[in-house]
């Protein structure tokens, strides 16, 4: 991946825990690496076919010296979130704040932190069978598209389906989001859970009538299993609701426990279904 780099850029700013930082101005050391593909840009010689190291440069002069902050780490995360949603050429941008003059005893260098943020095509499940269950759904996707650590919100069609799981007594509304964000996984979790609440959805009854749910279907390629989130969905491969949306919107979109394409999925649980 091409980068287009800021290094050790020194600007003076107020940042650190103690009393006297909030105060008296300090050296702070940044670092930036913007991921982005140049050859266009080399090859017609056009700036606007790049990102600029100079508009870089002056995000990170602005951002740093207008806001204080307890931590470096709350600097170099949140100056990484903005440089990506600032520049829509960056896939990707690492972020490193240096502190040569921390306040603590020792010979050193310097204090540092390093984060890295990069968009990540994911896919979720909605779904709504309770009240104006399209009005859920529209919930959702305006959420995602107004929320800063989302972009390119798209929406398959909307199919019903009937009570999945035993439990549920109404029709459900379903369709399938494509979108790419800066989260991880966990951190996806929490914004996606953050939505359902405010659409009022209530989780005391498993597979139970709902406001609205939202399902994590795919990360990139990634397989996780970790503290109760699974990717892919765990049980997305028998949910035609899922599949029919998903092969919609990315019928190529590899599954990657299974290997196969959405549109083979589909394929093969529709031949099951009529068999």
């Amino acid at each position: 991946m091409d980068k287009i780099v800021l290094k050790d850029f020194e600007v003076t700013a107020c940042h650190g825990v103690n009393p006297s930082e909030k105060v008296t101005p300090q050296r702070f050391l940044i670092s930036v690496t913007v991921y982005a593909d140049i050859c266009a840009a080399a090859d017609f010689d056009d700036l606007d076919l790049t990102v600029s190291y100079s508009a870089v440069k002056k995000e990170v002069k602005n951002f740093a010296e207008n806001n204080c902050f307890d931590l470096i780490e709350t600097l170099a995360v949140r100056l990484a979130r903005l440089l990506l949603r600032k520049f829509d050429l960056a896939q990707g941008v690492k972020v490193t704040v240096k502190k040569p003059d921390a306040p603590m005893s020792g010979k050193f260098e310097y204090a540092a932190v390093e984060t890295e943020l990069k968009w990540h095509r994911i896919y979720l499940s909605l779904g709504s069978n309770l009240g104006d269950a399209n009005g859920y759904l529209d919930f959702a996707v305006k959420s995602l598209q107004d929320h800063p650590a989302f972009k390119n919100v798209r929406e398959s069609s909307r199919i019903e389906s009937a009570p999945y799981g035993g439990v549920a007594d109404r029709i459900f509304s379903n369709s399938v989001v494509e979108a790419d964000s800066y989260l991880s996984p966990e951190e996806l979790l929490r914004a996606v859970n953050a939505i359902e609440s405010k659409a009022g959805r209530v989780r005391d009854i498993r597979w139970g009538n709902r406001t609205l749910d939202i399902d994590i279907l795919l990360y990139d390629d990634i397989v996780y299993d970790r503290n109760g989130l699974s990717i892919p969905h765990y049980d997305m491969l028998n949910r035609e609701f899922v599949l029919k949306p998903l092969a919609e919107l990315a019928p190529y979109k590899i599954h990657p426990l299974s290997g196969k394409r959405a549109a083979e999925l589909l394929d093969e649980l529709e031949r099951k279904f009529n068999a």
